[in-house]
């Protein structure tokens, strides 16, 4: 029997999806990890198995549960009735957005109020409080990074910058940007025009968010902003998002084929660009798990951001915690945190990207320096641990300011 002064361990219930490549379902066993270290009992709900629905009531019933926690939003439209689930049982629902919340609407209009949203970018808050409505916590958690599942420096010695055999490592797909563009096209001329104008501001810019930019063109064009309160209109920002970072995924790596050295490519699409460079390889995609692997072996590794102006990536932490120099477009959050050419490799687009990485793979003494400057600084403050540590006191405020 348990006595009445110990309170029965808390569970988080995680749920387990589908994801492109299977990135979520790694970033869920990492919290997992997280969660557990932290004292805390954890079961997963994997949403791919039949027996799913099963295993949730059971757990529902025999569980004291402390909150329900999924990527992206996965599970937050399961009801009761017409009641949400998490509603119905007064136990907070915890969505890590991992992407911007505009891809994600179905979902954050669900109609659940006992709701935390976490984005990893603080102006995907700005808007979220700008035009969305739902009375539910907003927080911002950047990406995080394995919490060290890989081989530890005992088992398997992290290879020094100097005897890795790839310089640069990049993954990622690509497609043609004028798949994304021919969506609003196909739309009427006026919209048409609205949207090539959005998409044109967004090219030659990097400062402004592609919301801050919407709003300041719909006000130049005399044309009331009500209507980027819309469904339609964010389904179709999302299109001239992926325009966007697709063209400008398509600069970094053209211009990087271009360098004498050693570059990775791997993620499918890009056999249509047909660069010849013979010291630039293109594979297939490969798994989360290989793509780690990639990262053990390279000096560089390459990341372009996802139009995040002010908030973290998982390649970014990823790589450095395996010994690699991250390189990354400059941003707020990055410039606030890390240190360039001490603890990460900024470059701005538009610029001689090529000289940026050349005169960092010239100088292997300060690579290694950059590398461990990075790894510490990761090991210390962006691992998925880190971010468990952060959810956990956002769900003790939810629970005691709503209660």
């Amino acid at each position: 029997m348990i006595p009445r002064n110990v309170r029965k361990q808390e569970t988080i219930v995680l749920f387990n999806g589908q994801s492109q490549y299977d990135v979520l379902r790694y970033f869920i066993a990492d919290m997992a990890v997280g969660f557990r270290t932290l004292g805390y009992h954890v079961t997963i709900i994997d949403l791919l198995k039949e027996n799913w629905l099963k295993e949730l009531q059971k757990t529902i019933n025999e569980m004291d549960i402390l909150f329900f926690f999924s990527m992206n939003g996965m599970a937050i439209d399961l009801k009761i009735g017409d009641k949400s689930l998490y509603d119905q049982l007064n136990i907070p629902f915890f969505a890590f957005f991992v992407d911007h919340p505009m891809y994600q609407l179905p979902r954050l209009n669900a109609g659940v109020k006992n709701l935390i949203v976490s984005c990893v970018d603080q102006k995907h808050i700005e808007f979220l409080n700008k035009y969305m409505q739902g009375d539910y916590s907003k927080v911002f958690i950047p990406h995080g990074s394995s919490n060290g599942d890989f081989p530890s420096q005992e088992q398997v010695p992290l290879v020094p910058i100097i005897d890795r055999e790839i310089d640069i490592l990049f993954t990622g797909t690509y497609a043609n940007p004028e798949s994304y563009r021919n969506e609003w096209r196909s739309l009427n001329k006026h919209v048409a025009e609205l949207f090539d104008d959005i998409a044109e501001v967004a090219l030659s810019q990097n400062e402004k968010t592609m919301v801050e930019i919407a709003e300041e063109t719909l006000s130049s064009r005399g044309i009331d902003s009500i209507y980027m309160h819309h469904g339609n209109f964010w389904s179709t920002l999302v299109q001239v998002d992926l325009y966007n970072r697709t063209v400008k995924r398509r600069e970094v790596v053209t211009k990087l084929a271009q360098l004498p050295v050693r570059f990775e490519i791997y993620g499918n699409g890009w056999d249509e660009l047909q660069i010849t460079n013979n010291t630039t390889t293109f594979h297939p995609f490969v798994s989360f798990e290989m793509a780690q692997e990639k990262m053990r072996n390279s000096k560089l590794v390459l990341t372009i951001l996802p139009s995040f102006t002010s908030g973290g990536h998982e390649r970014v932490f990823s790589s450095m915690l395996h010994g690699a120099v991250s390189m990354v477009n400059r941003n707020i959050y990055f410039e606030k945190h890390f240190k360039d050419r001490d603890s990460i490799l900024l470059y701005d687009f538009g610029t001689d990207i090529q000289g940026t990485a050349a005169s960092m793979l010239d100088d292997l003494p300060l690579m290694q320096q950059v590398a461990d400057g990075g790894r510490e600084s990761a090991l210390e403050r962006h691992t998925w641990k880190q971010r468990a540590e952060e959810i956990i006191k956002h769900v003790q405020y939810h629970k005691f300011f709503t209660s």
